[in-house]
């Protein structure tokens, strides 16, 4: 309840950067929330949550739209804003307590992890912008493109290295499971 009360602080972003960041928030939200629909096994649940996932993605929709604009505005800003608010992205929760261990059982539970960030999040808006196939821009735009490229190979690289351990992990909670259930010989 605290969290709530205080508010979220955007710290010292400019509307550009703020704009940039909702942009993939809201889409990092709708996800979020999506997913975790799916995992209630509660059909009132899940219905709820897919209604909350389609007004977040009006949200995105809205933020991407005025992003695609300030692109052909100012081109180069616009490009560090993305890179910047990709490369330092955090959901709003990030300060709360507790937060650090919550995000890591949301992404064992594959509600929101660094593949579906990656994957889901920031390559459709990114596609969407024409980011890595856009012309006219100049040295800071293009020095901007070329550090999000380098931190987005980075990002798929440990989302998948993610991934394979969460695979692991449920194989060997599976075969403890199996082993566990093993039939009593002496019954």
């Amino acid at each position: 309840m605290d969290y709530m009360t205080s508010g979220y602080d955007s710290g010292d972003k400019t509307p550009l950067e703020a704009v940039t960041y909702v942009s993939f928030q809201e889409l990092a939200t709708r996800v979020s929330h999506r997913n975790t629909g799916k995992v209630t096994n509660d059909p009132i649940a899940d219905r709820m949550l897919a209604r909350i996932s389609k007004d977040e993605n009006l949200h995105m929709v809205f933020y991407r739209n005025i992003v695609a604009a300030a692109l052909e505005i100012a081109p180069d800003e616009t490009m560090r804003a993305i890179a910047d608010e990709v490369i330092g992205f955090e959901m709003p929760g990030a300060t709360m307590a507790g937060f650090r261990r919550n995000s890591m059982m949301i992404a064992k539970a594959g509600i929101y992890d660094l593949r579906l960030h990656h994957d889901d999040v920031i390559m459709p808006i990114l596609r969407h912008w024409n980011v890595f196939d856009r012309t006219g821009l100049g040295e800071v735009g293009e020095q901007a493109r070329e550090d999000l490229a380098v931190f987005l190979e980075g990002l798929d690289t440990q989302a998948s290295r993610f991934v394979e351990r969460r695979a692991e992990h449920r194989a060997r909670v599976a075969a403890q499971s199996d082993s566990d259930e093993t039939p009593d010989i002496a019954s």
